[in-house]
């Protein structure tokens, strides 16, 4: 950020992630950045909110996906992140200023939708070479097809062959592995290209200046859904 000046909104609520304002190159941002990869209900609200703030002052938005994507589970569910999660995707869906987006890290199942990946149509998106783009992660998705062929062979009353099970988590593994690289995802133009992490700032002031050729305006009235 210019002379590393951040200001921060809410910065103790939804710590995991990091919502604030700031400048690029002159330009002013808003940047949605996640801190320790899981969205919960917290942050979905306080991301719906900024997003809302950001249109109501036409300001363009960073987000900086490092996510693994939304908090499941029973106590969760029951607490409303169902609920508040859609809100936040209400926002970035009908989101009329510019979005930038830059993979830092992981994306990963509906963290991607939320941190406005690529089927949210942002004006520019991105990804450092450590980057992973997949439904879930390599050893995430293998455990999870491993237990439901548990879970298949107990109603269906027959043995678990364990041996088959470890190749084909090995097979999975090695897939997605492959598949989530960034090089693999750039290519199939799941992003604009792969950059240097020290280019960041150098690319973001590029593409703002771009943006800002056109009357940058947000979107009014997104209607009530932030209950």
């Amino acid at each position: 950020m210019d002379g590393s000046r951040f200001s921060e909104y809410k910065a103790r609520y939804g710590t995991s992630l990091v919502t604030g304002w700031a400048s690029i190159h002159g330009f002013g941002v808003g940047v949605l950045a996640n801190h320790r990869g899981v969205l919960f209900s917290e942050e979905a609200k306080k991301a719906a909110e900024f997003i809302l703030l950001a249109n109501q002052t036409d300001t363009p938005l960073v987000f900086l996906q490092n996510t693994t994507g939304y908090m499941v589970g029973t106590a969760y569910e029951q607490g409303g992140i169902i609920k508040d999660g859609a809100k936040m995707i209400n926002a970035v869906a009908n989101s009329a200023v510019p979005h930038f987006t830059i993979n830092i890290g992981a994306s990963f199942g509906a963290g991607n939708y939320g941190m406005s990946g690529r089927a949210y149509d942002p004006r520019l998106m991105f990804a450092w070479v450590n980057a992973r783009l997949a439904v879930m992660g390599a050893q995430q998705l293998a455990g999870v097809l491993s237990i439901v062929g548990r879970q298949a062979a107990a109603a269906a009353g027959r043995e678990f062959d364990a041996d088959a099970d470890e190749s084909r988590r090995h097979e999975i593994e090695e897939q997605i592995e492959r598949e989530s690289h960034a090089f693999f995802t750039t290519a199939r133009l799941y992003d604009d290209g792969v950059i240097d992490p020290r280019d960041t700032r150098t690319v973001l002031g590029i593409a703002l200046s771009a943006a800002h050729s056109q009357t940058i305006e947000g979107r009014r009235g997104f209607g009530v859904f932030r209950m």
